[in-house]
């Protein structure tokens, strides 16, 4: 009986253990939901939250994208930045900009996301699961074609969203962001979400072995990130261009596979989100031929 026991607790500590590294959320859902036209607000675990819909003509069975603003930002302001509905709504497209939380606890006097970087932060993972799970209920979406996109502070959360939501989301896109350390050391042998990666060549908020500024940081280099994204999959290089005013586009994995590797080197680019008149970048028109790749 005693050695049965011991069995017994071991095997609790076991999932407990693979439940710590793999950052599965509780599993609850949405809660207070008020919709008022195209906002919503919630609760998330006791946490106001709020986020944007925008629905093409049909939505059932229609891809969805999530949007994830910077650190300070909310959907609002991301939306009137970037207006990437303009361009997915026309493709049939669903797009929902999601705002972040407050966490003053942690450090965290405006909305941001919890990447990975503190421990005991609210649980976004959990959050934005739930909200693609609302919104699945909700309007029909194809949960086979939910795709998540993100800007700086929300670039560093899609990279942990493409380790520990890999159920949720076929495609992650990181514009300016990076991996954690943290998540860096717990990341899964395997990854099977597609992932576009854009960053400014002079962008000192990812750590790069290009400018050695990964030398100097607690995260791993993002070519490192990419590597890892590639040969975890597998993937060769298929192509390399220069788009833009000189940027380097480089794509792994063929059109189709659903776990192909994209990345955008900026020339000149700092910390930002390229556009046309800077960069001679369409960042949106971008991200959609990485979605649409993968459904040829």
């Amino acid at each position: 009986m005693k050695k049965k026991m011991i069995c017994v607790i071991s095997l609790m500590m076991a999932i407990l253990a693979v439940y710590a590294l793999t950052g599965c959320s509780s599993g609850s859902s949405l809660e207070n939901i008020q919709k008022e036209d195209n906002k919503v607000k919630c609760t998330y675990e006791e946490v106001k939250h709020e986020f944007k819909v925008y629905l093409p003509e049909v939505s059932k069975n229609a891809p969805l994208v999530l949007i994830l603003h910077g650190a300070g930002g909310s959907a609002e302001s991301f939306r009137d930045m970037i207006e990437f509905e303009k361009d997915a709504l026309p493709m049939g497209y669903g797009v929902c900009y999601v705002t972040g939380s407050v966490n003053v606890k942690c450090g965290r006097n405006g909305c941001s996301w919890n990447y990975g970087r503190i421990s005991g932060d609210y649980d976004d993972v959990g959050f934005i699961k739930a909200v693609v799970d609302y919104l699945v209920d909700e309007y029909s979406f194809d949960e086979d074609r939910v795709y998540c996109a993100g800007f700086s502070n929300g670039g560093f959360m899609n990279h942990r969203l493409a380790l520990e939501a890999q159920d949720t989301f076929k495609a992650c896109v990181s514009v300016a962001g990076a991996l954690c350390g943290p998540e860096w050391k717990n990341r899964p042998e395997k990854n099977n979400v597609g992932f576009l990666q854009v960053t400014g060549e002079k962008d000192e908020a990812v750590p790069k072995n290009l400018d050695e500024t990964a030398k100097y940081s607690i995260d791993p280099a993002i070519e490192d990130v990419i590597d890892y994204y590639v040969s975890s999959n597998s993937l060769e290089k298929q192509s390399e261009e220069e788009i833009g005013k000189g940027s380097l586009l480089t794509k792994y994995g063929k059109d189709g596979d659903p776990d192909s590797v994209w990345t955008l080197l900026v020339k000149g680019g700092k910390h930002g989100w390229p556009d046309e008149s800077g960069d001679g970048i369409n960042t949106n028109k971008l991200i959609l031929e990485f979605y649409e790749s993968r459904n040829k």
